[in-house]
């Protein structure tokens, strides 16, 4: 169960860097608006941390994109 929920990490944490980066947005600015450290985001879109659902409501709320998206298979990243 472990490695699973590490790699459902993993993908969310891809799936942030790809709509960061698709809204040429920078760590340090999705972090600062969504309110956490720069170096937590990072860890989060590389998979090396657990995080909260309110955090990634929070990311998705500043990546102007659907909670869901980060959650659920089918998205391109």
């Amino acid at each position: 169960m472990k490695l699973c929920l590490a790699r459902n990490s993993k993908k969310i944490g891809l799936k942030i860097a790809y709509y960061r980066k698709r809204k040429a947005l920078k760590q340090m600015e999705v972090a600062e608006k969504a309110g956490i450290s720069c170096s937590y985001l990072s860890k989060i879109e590389t998979g090396k941390v657990r995080y909260s659902l309110a955090v990634l409501i929070q990311i998705a709320k500043v990546l102007e994109i659907d909670p869901e998206e980060l959650l659920t298979d089918g998205s391109s990243y």
